[in-house]
């Protein structure tokens, strides 16, 4: 990302985000800048997810600055569902962290219509974090157990 606009509104969106602790456009514009109307910031935000060709990779190395440098990071899988009139659009959402500070750290819309993400979806998606994470940072956690083990990362 060459543009020194979009820099400046991507780290000003990662405050927002931090701030609003929400993921909501609506909730995180009301972050972005005091200097403008909420609907303007909303605008703005929608613009830039629309007009911007992102590298979710790097982007994911972003996120990881963010988090403590020693230690297991945890990592929470999650599919969510959102309804846009006719438009359904299906999120497989990996978010990353220790204790209780978890940021999304990587996503992948999903293609199907039943609301369900398959097994390889998952696979796919964590393969990408471990990529970006490492297998030494993970502590696999289910439950209240957590998991050592890597088998399905062949």
């Amino acid at each position: 990302m060459r543009n020194l606009a979009r820099q400046k509104f991507v780290s000003q969106f990662i405050i927002a985000l931090i701030k609003s602790r929400n993921v909501q456009f609506c909730e995180v514009a009301q972050h972005l800048n005091d200097a403008v109307k909420l609907a303007s910031n909303e605008t703005r935000i929608q613009d830039f997810f629309r007009e911007t060709d992102l590298n979710y990779l790097v982007l994911a190395q972003l996120v990881l600055g963010l988090l403590p440098a020693q230690g297991k990071l945890r990592l929470c899988l999650d599919r969510t569902e959102w309804d846009f009139g006719q438009c359904q659009v299906n999120i497989l959402l990996v978010t990353v962290g220790q204790g209780a500070f978890h940021v999304p750290l990587y996503w992948e819309l999903l293609d199907n219509r039943s609301g369900n993400s398959n097994a390889a979806d998952r696979i796919a998606l964590l393969r990408v974090c471990v990529q970006v994470l490492g297998k030494d940072r993970i502590g696999l956690v289910l439950g209240d157990r957590e998991f050592v083990g890597y088998a399905w990362f062949k």
